[in-house]
């Protein structure tokens, strides 16, 4: 059985003529491991904090600066604020957390940014990410609409459609291009990575439900946790953080060209644009999965290091339910009850 260390994306054990995948069984936590994930759960969970903390500084330090003049005028300046945003308020928490998990998880790869392990399956999972694009547009639409038909009213702050070529290119910069990075550095990298010595799994479902719920509204925070599922497990599968980074260029690039195809285009033209990409998109996705299954590529291979343990130890972390509560209360908070007309 291999000895390779936690952190390691897509670690096999097999037997000793490599035809036999051995899966190590699931056991009880020591001490050590509770009190190693309590660390890492508590040093992700000031992470978020500071990402919290960070964001809303950098938004008191805009609105009470001459900068917010230009913010409000300028295509350039409105991007070039929305760039710093992100390498401000995620960087920063994040930079600093990296040598302390590192310090907690010696050995441990939490940035494993080398070549996918496969060129196929790299594309296939960009078919795949596509699809789930799709899908979860479809869930979050109907989840909407059901909830105002109820008399519930969601709050969303969009981006601006860029007036130029030069804005359009700005507003990739700031959406589109910093973002993959510095957001895959922070969800795909440090905490899923960290935390995959516990189960990959496990490390899925609490770095998908940051990913979720740090985008700040009750729209996009489903949308983010189900993409981030699969994107989860793409890195996981690909071997590489550059697919995470890949699949999220992908989908912020998609966003802007969209918003920037209907301002110039005329409401016949943009819908036909928009549902050909999506059909033809939509097929893609269906063509990766077929040759996932295909290929036998489809299965998980998630490690089931332990039980129902990381769960409870990542509950007692309080810098981590702390977090949480504050993000869920953020996005809580772009959603009221207004009743029916």
């Amino acid at each position: 059985m291999s000895d390779a260390p936690y952190g390691l994306i897509n670690v096999i054990y097999d037997s000793a003529d490599g035809s036999i995948k051995v899966v190590p069984p699931r056991k009880s936590m020591d001490r050590k491991a509770i009190i190693e994930l309590f660390l890492v759960a508590c040093i992700i969970g000031f992470a978020v904090l500071g990402f919290d903390y960070c964001t809303d500084l950098y938004v008191k330090l805009i609105t009470k600066t001459p900068l917010m003049k230009y913010y409000e005028t300028s295509e350039a300046m409105y991007n070039i604020v929305q760039t710093f945003f992100s390498l401000f308020a995620i960087m920063i928490p994040f930079g600093l957390a990296l040598p302390l998990i590192k310090l907690v998880q010696r050995g441990t790869v939490i940035l494993p940014l080398w070549k996918p392990n496969s060129k196929k399956v790299f594309f296939a999972a960009l078919g795949v990410a596509f699809l789930t694009v799709l899908i979860s547009n479809v869930v979050v639409s109907m989840g909407t609409i059901f909830g105002e038909a109820v008399g519930f009213e969601f709050e969303m702050s969009e981006s601006p459609a860029p007036q130029s070529f030069s804005g359009f290119l700005w507003q990739v910069l700031s959406v589109a291009i910093v973002p993959a990075f510095v957001e895959e550095f922070a969800v795909r990298g440090i905490m899923l990575q960290s935390l995959r010595k516990y189960g990959d799994f496990f490390a899925i479902v609490v770095s998908s439900i940051f990913f979720g719920l740090m985008h700040g509204n009750c729209l996009q925070a489903p949308f983010a946790f189900i993409l981030g599922m699969v994107m989860c497990w793409l890195v996981i599968k690909t071997d590489s953080l550059w697919t995470g980074i890949a699949i999220h260029f992908m989908n912020n690039f998609y966003a802007t060209t969209l918003l920037a195809l209907g301002e110039i285009c005329s409401t016949p033209v943009y819908v036909a644009i928009v549902a050909g990409l999506n059909v033809v998109g939509a097929l893609l996705g269906v063509v990766a999965i077929i040759w996932f299954v295909d290929k036998k590529e489809i299965n998980l291979e998630l490690k089931k290091v332990y039980k129902w343990e990381p769960y409870l130890v990542a509950v007692c972390s309080v810098p981590m339910m702390v977090a949480i509560i504050k993000l869920v209360k953020t996005c809580l908070e772009t959603v009221s009850y207004v009743g029916f007309d």
